[in-house]
């Protein structure tokens, strides 16, 4: 959990310093008065990257040089501090006064999960948003998976870049030697990449479903599975699905012969065209793609079900997380606000709201903060 906050120069916020309590803490106060802010912000010094901006200068106030961010934090008996600074040209992140290469490097002691009005991009929006959620996930379970998802989109940007290179001119800095050794480094990452994000939906869909029902009183069901040309083809070659047909050394194989099937057209479209970066995660209700025929109700209730999965994820691997939630019961019919403060109140994590009129939360705050 965090117990302090200190603020500075981040977007609307000129210098702030907030306290929270271990239970709920509503952030309230006028449309553009920097509550979400107060929840990147924690987010930001909880995972090591902000849930609304790319590039972290972004949150720089206008017309300020940098921003600066402090928190004290308390979990698992320990407690630690962290600062971050950022200028439109460098970043500084340090833990307990020693320098970190990286604001990455907050990652894993105190995981934050943020729900938000704009979550209906998790089954609206393209495949790649699911993707970053669920290796978001991925990371929750281990720290190594985080290392090989950024090894994986660094080999698979040198071979983009040897495809564009050949596609453009004919021939490539490295030749095809180096073509195949980019190319057998992406199908042992790949592969590896698989075989947890396989696992890790495995054991998510049943948690994403039961969270579903909760919130739509039993009305309706949805399933969720990974979508994967390569597993569809380890599937179409064993009916039974059985777990060594979804191994490593089976995704090796399956990748390494589609790649060789496309090394045609990908040297002439000047990209690799198959990989774990083109997957999906697929949420289905009554058979049918949530995408094109959930409701906005639906929708939505699917999506507050995917971030409770991650709660549920950070809560078994690392510990509860902070739930971060910005205005998210103003879309809510009464059923559903209900059951979300259900969920909430079951999970016992620290929680910290931002809305414009506190008075109307399904539950009471133990710390208000007004801006």
């Amino acid at each position: 959990m965090i117990s302090k906050l200190w603020v500075e120069n981040v977007r609307s916020l000129v210098s702030r310093e907030f306290e929270f309590s271990p239970g709920i803490n509503v952030v309230s106060g006028p449309n553009g008065c920097g509550k979400t802010s107060v929840l990147e912000s924690i987010h930001l010094l909880s995972q090591g990257f902000s849930f609304r901006a790319k590039e972290l200068k972004e949150l720089i106030r206008w017309n300020s040089d940098e921003l600066v961010l402090r928190g004290e934090f308390e979990g698992s008996g320990k407690k630690w501090s962290r600062g971050l600074g950022v200028a439109p040209r460098k970043v500084n992140a340090r833990q307990n006064g020693e320098d970190l290469r990286s604001p990455a490097g907050f990652f894993g002691c105190c995981p934050a999960v943020i729900m938000q009005p704009s979550d209906m991009e998790l089954l609206r929006g393209a495949p790649d948003v699911r993707r970053r959620w669920l290796d978001e996930i991925l990371c929750f379970r281990s720290a190594g998976n985080g290392a090989t998802l950024r090894a994986y989109k660094r080999i698979l940007q040198q071979r983009n870049q040897w495809l564009r290179q050949f596609k453009q001119d004919g021939v490539a800095v490295g030749g095809g030697e180096l073509f195949s050794v980019l190319t057998e480094q992406l199908v042992d990452l790949g592969a590896k990449l698989w075989a947890v994000r396989v696992n890790l939906s495995k054991e998510i869909s049943p948690i994403i479903t039961d969270y579903y029902r909760r919130l739509s009183g039993g009305a309706d069901e949805i399933t969720c599975a990974y979508k994967s040309s390569i597993l569809k083809c380890l599937e179409d070659s064993d009916s039974e699905t059985s777990e060594l047909s979804l191994s490593e050394e089976a995704f090796m194989e399956a990748y390494r012969a589609k790649l060789a099937e496309l090394e045609p057209a990908e040297k002439a479209l000047g990209m690799t065209m198959a990989g774990p970066h083109r997957d999906d995660l697929d949420l289905c209700i009554s058979g049918y793609g949530m995408r094109s025929v959930g409701s906005q109700g639906q929708c939505r209730s699917a999506a507050i079900a995917m971030r409770f999965a991650a709660v549920e994820v950070a809560s078994r691997y690392l510990e509860k997380p902070i739930l971060l939630l910005d205005d998210i019961f103003a879309e809510l019919d009464l059923n559903r606000r209900n059951a979300v403060a259900g969920l909430i109140r079951d999970k016992e994590c620290q929680v910290v709201i931002a809305t414009p009129q506190s008075e109307e939360l399904p539950f009471k705050a133990d710390t208000e903060i007004n801006l």
